[in-house]
C-alpha cells in the first residue's frame, strides 16, 4: 500500500473502481482491459486535500502514481532565488507526477490543491507492470511527456521574453482553457491569488495588481473580489500576442 505520511486522516474509502470510472474515458487509460485496470486498482488509495495542502513535494520520493480525481492543483517549483514559479496546472484526470514515478526519482516539482480536491493514488509497482506489458499505453506516454515538455519550453520562453501585460495574459488565458468559465460564460472557473498569478507571469505581485488595474480600465476583465471575469476573450488574446 502506498505510504501517505502525514494525510492518513483524508484518506476516505471510494466505491468507484478503476474498473467503472467514468473519468477514465478522457484518460490515456482508457483502453486498458479490465485486467489491466484491475491490477491498478489494487491497493489504490483516495486521498483528500483542501486548497493551499501539499500534495506531493518537490526531493521527496513519489509515494505511487498521483491521478485527479477531483479539482485542481498548481505544479510549483522553487527557483534558484528562493522565489515559487507555477510551471503548469492539472485538472481531472490528469496525472500530477508521471515523470517522476517512470523514472524513479525524487519530484522535480510540487504539488498544491487549488480548491478542495481529491487524488487517487495508483501503486507504482502496479503501474509500471502494466506499462511494462503494453506498448500502446508506453507509446501514449511518450506522447503525453514530449507535449508537456513542449509546452514547458514554449511557456518558459514567453515569460522571459514577453512584456508585463502579455505575460499575464498567458496566464489567464491558460486558467481560462484549463479550467473554463462560470455559467456567465466569462468569471474563470477558478479562484487565484495575486501572488499565485505573480508565479505563473514571472512577475512581482505588486506588478501583476498594476497589469490587472490596467486590464480593468481597457475594459479587458472585471475584477470582482477575488474573482476574474475575462470581458473580451479576443482581446485578451491580442494582448498575450503584443509584443
Amino acid at each position: 500500500m502506498p505510504n501517505i505520511k502525514g494525510s492518513v486522516k483524508n484518506i476516505r474509502t471510494e466505491k468507484n473502481t478503476c474498473m467503472n470510472c467514468t473519468k477514465k474515458e478522457r484518460s490515456m487509460l482508457k483502453e486498458l482491459s479490465y485486467n489491466e485496470l484491475e491490477t491498478l486498482e489494487n491497493n489504490r488509495l483516495v486521498v483528500d486535500y483542501q486548497r493551499g495542502e501539499v500534495i506531493c513535494k518537490e526531493g521527496t520520493m513519489p509515494i505511487g502514481l498521483l491521478c485527479l480525481n477531483e479539482g485542481k492543483v498548481k505544479i510549483t517549483r522553487k527557483a534558484h532565488n528562493g522565489i515559487e514559479q507555477i510551471v503548469s496546472l492539472k485538472k481531472p484526470v490528469n496525472f500530477i507526477n508521471l515523470r517522476d514515478v517512470i523514472n524513479d526519482e525524487p519530484y522535480k516539482t510540487s504539488a498544491v490543491s487549488l480548491d478542495d480536491s481529491s487524488v487517487c493514488v495508483i501503486v507504482q509497482d502496479n503501474f509500471l507492470k502494466v506499462i511494462n506489458h503494453n506498448p500502446d499505453l508506453s507509446l501514449k506516454i511518450i506522447h503525453s511527456l514530449a507535449k508537456e515538455l513542449d509546452e514547458a519550453d514554449t511557456r518558459f520562453a514567453n515569460m522571459t521574453q514577453k512584456h508585463l501585460h502579455a505575460r499575464l495574459a498567458d496566464a489567464l488565458l491558460l486558467i481560462y482553457d484549463m479550467y473554463g468559465t462560470l455559467s456567465d460564460g466569462k468569471t474563470l472557473n477558478c479562484t487565484m491569488k495575486r501572488a499565485e498569478l505573480a508565479a505563473m507571469s514571472n512577475m512581482t505581485t505588486a506588478n501583476v495588481i498594476r497589469t490587472l488595474s490596467g486590464f480593468e480600465k481597457e475594459k479587458l476583465v472585471r475584477l470582482i473580489k477575488k474573482q476574474i471575469k475575462i470581458i473580451d476573450i479576443k482581446r485578451m488574446k491580442q494582448a498575450s500576442n503584443a509584443s
